[in-house]
């Protein structure tokens, strides 16, 4: 979220999508996070991140606050673990 508001204080926000203004902010401060998660586990696949991620910027963008977009990025890890575990990728502890 700080990233992102800093990136859009350089580069001011020039389009509104859905009632959020975005712009070069966003797109950077994505990139950023997937490359983040490759650094955590370098696969390519990790790079994926970065479409969840525009939607967390937007969310931040539209909430104007980052307390939306992280219950929103904790309830898709919980969900997408949720989802591992019933496709048999991650063993129950």
């Amino acid at each position: 979220g700080y990233l992102q508001s800093a990136l859009d204080d350089r580069w001011p926000p020039k389009l509104k999508v859905l009632g959020a203004e975005v712009g070069y902010g966003l797109l950077v401060s994505s990139a950023i996070f997937a490359l983040g998660h490759i650094a955590t586990e370098p696969q390519w696949s990790r790079l994926a991140v970065f479409f969840p991620s525009l939607l967390f910027g937007w969310l931040k963008a539209r909430v104007r606050g980052v307390g939306t977009p992280a219950l929103f990025h904790a309830s898709c890890n919980v969900f997408s673990a949720h989802l591992a575990r019933g496709f048999g990728y991650l063993s129950v502890s």
